[in-house]
């Protein structure tokens, strides 16, 4: 049997590229084969490095660079694989990195932002610099209140009726230990860098003024503060209405998209997302 002869015809590059960044940092760049005047930039979060979790960012920054947008993936100081802080401000570092992104892509505007404390991180960008015209919060700022309660209850009622006196004892025993819902609260807001309730709405209204498109995705991993679409116009006002906001709200999917097939239709919604607000380069 003949050996077939070998494929040689020039393909797009879209193999990774190390980018260099301040203070000996670096990203990796999936570049796009076509230009384009927008670039993504994904932020890490927690102990998680610049792969993303089950290796979301990768995957996600391939479709996008295929769909041509060069995607940057990129370790913020101090998290993940970036052990040393930061020189500068937070929001000046990775102001710096769409400084360098812009020099190596020739892109002009770029949508940041990621998952937990990097949707947070993305928000404080994208108020801070004008060149953000997108914003992907997954998980990202969200109030309790009156629609959390409902939620609860809708979640009470989904579990078997046997449950449900040792769910409302549960609930009493938390209510009358040092574990009490605003306590509760009060931690989990400790551990984001979330703005006023008031700045929040007054900052969304700032930034859909200058034309930003968000897209904020919430899941049933953030149920400690997010179990019911209601929250969401609650938390932001008449800002999450807007035409320029794309909602959802997926109770099936765990924090970190676990599922294989939940990260595929998320990248897929993303990528789709990206063309349709900013267009299909090429």
């Amino acid at each position: 049997m003949s050996t077939p002869p070998i494929d040689v015809t020039p393909r797009p590059q879209t193999m990774d590229q190390i980018l260099a960044l301040e203070g000996g940092r670096f990203g990796l760049l999936t570049p796009s084969a076509t230009p384009s005047d927008t670039a993504w930039v994904l932020l890490n979060a927690g102990a998680i490095h610049r792969a993303g979790p089950f290796r979301l960012h990768v995957q996600l920054a391939r479709q996008l660079a295929a769909a041509g947008f060069p995607t940057l993936r990129y370790d913020q100081p101090g998290i993940g694989d970036s052990l040393r802080p930061g020189e500068r401000a937070p929001v000046e570092l990775m102001r710096g990195v769409l400084d360098r992104l812009a020099e190596v892509s020739g892109a002009r505007r770029f949508v940041v932002g990621g998952i937990c404390s990097a949707a947070d991180a993305g928000w404080r960008l994208a108020v801070a610099d004008p060149r953000v015209c997108g914003l992907v919060l997954l998980d990202g700022m969200a109030l309790r209140g009156p629609w959390y309660r409902l939620g609860q209850l809708q979640l009470l009622l989904r579990r078997p009726p046997g449950s449900w006196l040792g769910s409302l004892g549960k609930a009493l025993r938390r209510s009358r230990g040092t574990a009490d819902p605003m306590a509760q609260a009060a931690a989990d807001l400790a551990l984001r860098d979330w703005p006023t309730p008031a700045h929040a709405r007054h900052e969304l209204a700032a930034l859909l003024q200058r034309k930003v498109r968000v897209y904020a995705h919430y899941t049933g991993g953030a149920a400690n503060y997010f179990l019911h679409p209601g929250q969401f116009r609650a938390s932001f006002g008449t800002g999450a209405g807007h035409a320029g906001v794309d909602f959802h709200y997926w109770r099936e999917a765990d924090h970190l998209f676990m599922q294989p097939a939940l990260r595929e239709r998320l990248i897929g919604q993303l990528r789709d997302w990206s063309c349709t607000q900013f267009g299909q380069p090429g």
